[in-house]
């Protein structure tokens, strides 16, 4: 009888290590197979990598959407990349001359859009500046209008005499003196941005609206509680009759983070007008300098180089 109490007692000892041992076999297994989903997540930038703030938070992405004024006519009148970048805290506005030469086969933007609309618009321009657009919106006149006289239109001072007589009405001449402060509604910038009223030519048109989006976009963060109340409003206007790729989704997920940054008492627009030659008054090529410069300024804001 003792001898089989003995017997057992021996059993349930020697199991108990091998109890022991497939445990420990088997959390070591888990942490082995967890350590490589981890890595594979971070390989593919599920999780971690460069996504992942130097706090710990989660990097925003940026946005790049095409903005072209199409006039009454159909006709391409201009156009600008707007970014959004929100942890570099900026909005770059890139002006774009309906006039640009077109880096695949010569032809300038307005007569791609003629030929091929919005989509061919924005693979051209994507092409000819080098960078990758989002979404596009054409915007007509009455929207553009309607949108800067939300944002109570701009000051600005000309260094040189603008003078246009319209053969329409007074309401369309443009008639400023140099040095002169001026107070600009929609419709005002709109005639400055295609008249021929600047003495570099169409040049500076693009010029000027490049400053005057500028000035715009930093007037609306200035009154940021009215401009967060009509971001839906704003998003109605610009795609009312519009050819456009542009969501209620994808601007739901833009307008998350404008709210951000409206909140932050930023001033974050600057341009990168355009530099180059125009070879005519209706042609117009993007030197390679300023290509590098747009490739400069992609990699500064995006959200990898971003530092808050």
């Amino acid at each position: 009888m003792s001898t089989t109490r003995a017997v057992k007692k021996k059993k349930k000892k020697s199991q108990a290590p091998i109890a022991l041992v497939y445990f420990v076999t088997m959390i070591i297994f888990l942490l082995i197979i967890g350590a490589l989903a981890l890595f594979m997540l971070k390989q593919f930038n599920i999780i971690g990598g460069d996504d992942s703030n130097t706090d710990g938070g989660v990097k925003s992405p940026t946005y790049n959407t095409l903005f072209a004024r199409v006039n009454s006519k159909g006709v391409l009148a201009d156009a600008a990349v707007i970014r959004v970048a929100p942890d570099a805290k900026k909005i770059v506005v890139i002006p774009v001359s309906a006039f640009t030469v077109s880096g695949d086969g010569g032809k300038t933007l307005r007569e791609i859009h003629e030929s091929g609309g919005m989509l061919k618009l924005e693979s051209a321009v994507s092409e000819t500046f080098g960078i990758s657009i989002d979404n596009y919106v054409s915007i007509t006149n009455d929207a553009f209008e309607n949108a800067v006289d939300i944002v109570g239109g701009i000051t600005y001072t000309f260094d040189e005499d603008l003078y246009y007589l319209s053969q329409d009405n007074d309401e369309n001449d443009i008639v400023i003196p140099q040095g002169e402060l001026s107070t600009l509604s929609g419709h005002q910038i709109r005639l400055i941005c295609q008249y021929p009223v600047f003495k570099e030519g169409r040049g500076g048109n693009t010029k000027f609206l490049g400053s005057a989006l500028v000035q715009i976009i930093n007037n609306a963060f200035q009154q940021a509680n009215i401009t967060k109340d009509n971001l839906d409003n704003f998003y109605s206007i610009f795609t009312e009759n519009s050819d456009t790729n542009w969501t209620k989704d994808d601007f739901k997920e833009l307008k998350i983070y404008l709210k951000s940054m409206l909140d932050q008492n930023l001033t974050p627009a600057e341009a990168l007008a355009p530099e180059g030659e125009w070879t005519d008054d209706s042609h117009f090529k993007i030197s390679d300098e300023y290509v590098e410069s747009i490739k400069t300024m992609l990699a500064d804001t995006a959200p990898s180089a971003a530092e808050d």
